[in-house]
């Protein structure tokens, strides 16, 4: 009996100590899986975080290039202030931005030193070097930041730096020549070119730092938009673009008050006592030019210049003259991209049914001298009545014109391509007209390479188109930088 119950507790104690390990395992067990469980959410915890970090540095980057690019354009409407300090520094009295030159806009936070031109400073730009393979130049110019507003912090982005874009620069061989040399690059609308045809390519580089030190360096390339880049200039009063051409003009002096229509090319925003200026009427067809100038007369009714023939060819766009027509204004492809990008930034666009023309009324009533507008009208449209409109009118159908009415800046008529009007009117039309064929009857875009028939039409009177190269280039102001490329660049710590 006693054997047995010395068995039973030896047992016993050996359960016990069996229950005694389990529990130690499991405590031990629990307690690795815990210690498991507080480092994984420690690692996810500084993972997000992280993430958090390079997400905001890149968004604040990318904060830099649109103020750049905001600032970079004439009609910010933040401030012409903004706009003035950046557009000095990238177009020095209005010429091409040079190589070799650099313009910065620096945002540090509270008393921090951030210059990019000192190469021991935290925040030096070490891409110039990539870029340019030599340092930036210690007279580039720094321009604060305007990102803060109403007390608020703005995007945390340290500086962005704007540059003449070449090849050397870009690393890319736009003229295929084997060779990446530094001459500026230019956008014609369609292509990038070496030749100089269109608007200088910029590019646009920011760098953005956030307090936990995660860094983030994005770039740009931009340039002005298409409009711009195809008609930096334009040709002519009235430019007649594309082949067999029609115009018909006034053959007398129509008699009464307003009853001559008069294109005139000179310059009205000249200095006074200077005359410069454009052709009166341009063509770009040679076989056009009998037709046109025999339509044109009296020749009283169409001034240009002196020493500006009143009717020219104007021959395609060439690298000796820098003038002539851009290659985007030779197909009815590159136009009908022009149209698409005019109308992608339009204030409005109008769509009229079919069989119906929209009209003056139908323009924007805040729209005035001080806020001119694009507007797209996709169909007829019947410029009348006595008010004024001011800025890029662009008609993809007929414009039926009534001189009474007054429009200051451009009027594209590109798509059907006719432009008519037989009333007699005091207004006048100040700026410039430019008119093209590039749909057949039905709506369907013609086949490259030749336009169609473009045609103008004015029989009855009025004060007609005066050019004006102010309000020409308000026009071309309209429309921001467009955007050619982005990257994200890898960038090492100074």
């Amino acid at each position: 009996m006693n054997a047995m119950k010395r068995k039973t507790r030896r047992r016993a104690d050996a359960q016990r100590g069996m229950a005694l390990v389990i529990a130690i395992f499991s405590l031990l067990l629990i307690s690795v899986v815990a210690t498991a469980l507080i480092i994984t959410s420690g690692t996810q915890s500084a993972i997000k975080s992280n993430y958090r970090s390079a997400t905001q540095a890149f968004y604040d980057a990318k904060a830099g290039l649109e103020e750049a690019r905001g600032r970079m354009w004439p009609l910010n409407p933040d401030s012409a202030a903004d706009s003035s300090a950046i557009i000095n520094c990238i177009l020095p009295g209005g010429a091409p931005m040079a190589v070799g030159q650099a313009c910065y806009i620096i945002n540090p936070a509270g008393s921090e030193t951030v210059d990019p031109r000192d190469p021991a400073n935290t925040y030096a730009d070490l891409e110039y070097q990539q870029e340019w393979g030599t340092s930036v130049t210690a007279s580039a110019p720094l321009i604060p930041s305007t990102s803060a507003a109403s007390g608020l912090n703005g995007p945390l982005f340290k500086w962005v730096r704007i540059t003449p874009r070449t090849e050397q620069s870009a690393k890319i061989d736009v003229n295929g020549n084997g060779t990446l040399d530094n001459t500026p690059l230019f956008f014609d609308g369609q292509n990038m070119n070496t030749t100089g045809s269109g608007a200088q390519v910029l590019t646009v580089t920011s760098l953005a730092v956030t307090p936990s030190n995660s860094r983030r360096m994005v770039q740009y390339a931009v340039a002005a938009s298409p409009f711009t880049a195809a008609l930096p200039i334009f040709p002519s009063a009235l430019t007649l673009d594309g082949n067999g051409v029609t115009f018909n003009g006034q053959t007398g002096p129509g008699g009464g008050a307003n009853g001559t229509f008069q294109i005139v090319g000179t310059d009205m925003d000249a200095p006074a006592g200077t005359s410069s200026g454009v052709p009166a009427i341009g063509y770009t067809n040679s076989g056009d030019g009998a037709g046109v100038t025999s339509a044109a007369v009296p020749s009283t009714n169409y001034i240009s210049p002196v020493g500006v023939p009143n009717i020219s060819f104007l021959p395609p766009w060439s690298t000796t003259a820098q003038n002539g027509i851009r290659p985007l204004l030779q197909t009815p492809s590159g136009l009908d991209s022009l149209v698409q990008s005019i109308t992608q930034n339009a204030d409005l666009v109008l769509k009229p049914a079919p069989g119906t023309a929209a009209s003056q009324v139908d323009l924007p009533s805040n729209m005035s001298a001080l806020n001119p507008m694009v507007v797209v009208v996709d169909g007829d449209f019947n410029l009348h009545g006595s008010g004024t409109g001011y800025g890029l009118l662009l008609v993809t159908g007929t414009l039926d014109y009534n001189p009474d009415a007054y429009w200051d800046g451009v009027i594209l008529v590109i798509g059907k391509g006719v432009f008519t009007s037989n009333r007699r009117g005091v207004g006048i039309i100040e700026g410039a007209v430019f008119v093209a064929q590039t749909r057949d009857s039905s709506g369907n875009l013609l086949p490259d390479p030749n336009l169609g028939h473009s045609s103008f039409s004015q029989t009855g009177g009025g004060n007609g188109i005066r050019y004006s190269s102010s309000w020409v280039r308000t026009a071309q102001s309209l429309i921001p930088y467009q955007v050619l490329s982005f990257k994200e660049i890898a960038q090492a710590t100074p």
